[in-house]
């Protein structure tokens, strides 16, 4: 029997088709992990994503879509992780887990979201909670929902883009004492008005508080600053003064003007708010 090259080659492609198919139901996977959003947060690479953007996580953290705060009302992104793990042609890399992959794919998305951020003029992102593609939203944003495949793992991300996070108490007025990046102003040392520099690059709400003894203390990212600034000082038994709330300067030479107490803020019963602060 006489077999041409032209049969061969159809024999092989007829082969490797079959082979194909037997693999495809391991190729088409598609396994689901509910993985917890602080541990993606407190990663390395997820600081480094958000590049000092404030992020609230669930949906309880949004604003209502009609506040002059909000940006853009809602944005869904989608997230991949990819490794050569599973791709033959990189056999030479070590496999990354399905966590890895899944951890790898909410650092995607949390980028996108950023450059949304960015991009609308946005320095917080509030709201934020898993959605994958849009049918599944988990509202508390304790977890994350991750799909992995054989060699991709996708997570989708639902967000609010704002101006800042709000204040939960309302802002004092501007006292005309100093203009805000007028570090010389302030009564401290050098050392001092340095960290008050710094402190005008961090994200809001945000409250700087000048002690009697001529130490500082700030505090950001948190919708209680001021409060928790103030409230600092009376638990370590310190004297001190609001000097700067958000983007104004509301210290005042007349030290009987001066706030010195959270309870001259007005507002209700501060809400539990971690934030930051030093």
């Amino acid at each position: 029997m006489h077999i041409t090259s032209t049969s061969i080659l159809v024999r092989l492609a007829l082969a490797a088709a079959c082979a194909l198919a037997g693999m495809s139901p391991a190729q088409a996977r598609n396994d689901t992990f509910m993985q917890p959003v602080a541990e993606a947060m407190h990663k390395n690479r997820a600081h480094a994503v958000v590049s000092g953007l404030s992020v609230r996580f669930g949906a309880d953290s949004a604003l209502p879509a009609d506040s002059p705060d909000v940006l853009r009302a809602d944005v869904l992104v989608e997230g991949i992780g990819s490794t050569g793990g599973d791709d033959p042609r990189q056999a030479h890399f070590a496999p990354y887990t399905d966590e890895q992959r899944c951890t790898h794919a909410f650092d995607d998305a949390l980028a996108k979201l950023v450059v949304a951020a960015r991009q609308a003029g946005g320095r917080v992102l509030l709201g934020v909670v898993s959605d994958y593609k849009g049918t599944a939203a988990i509202r508390d944003g304790r977890l994350y929902e991750c799909h992995a495949g054989g060699v991709n793992s996708y997570v989708w991300l639902r967000a609010q883009v704002a101006r800042s996070v709000p204040s939960a108490r309302p802002l004092p007025p501007d006292s005309g004492f100093a203009a805000l990046d007028n570090a010389d102003a302030l009564p401290l040392s050098d050392a001092g008005k340095e960290r008050y520099r710094h402190f005008l690059t961090l994200p809001m709400p945000r409250a700087f508080v000048v002690m009697e003894d001529g130490q500082w203390y700030m505090t950001w990212n948190s919708a209680e600053a001021m409060t928790k600034a103030l409230d600092h000082c009376a638990r370590i038994g310190k004297r001190c003064w609001l000097y700067a709330a958000n983007d104004r300067v509301v210290w005042n030479a007349d030290v009987d003007k001066r706030i010195g107490a959270s309870s001259q803020l007005g507002g209700g019963p501060a809400p539990v708010d971690k934030g930051e602060g030093e």
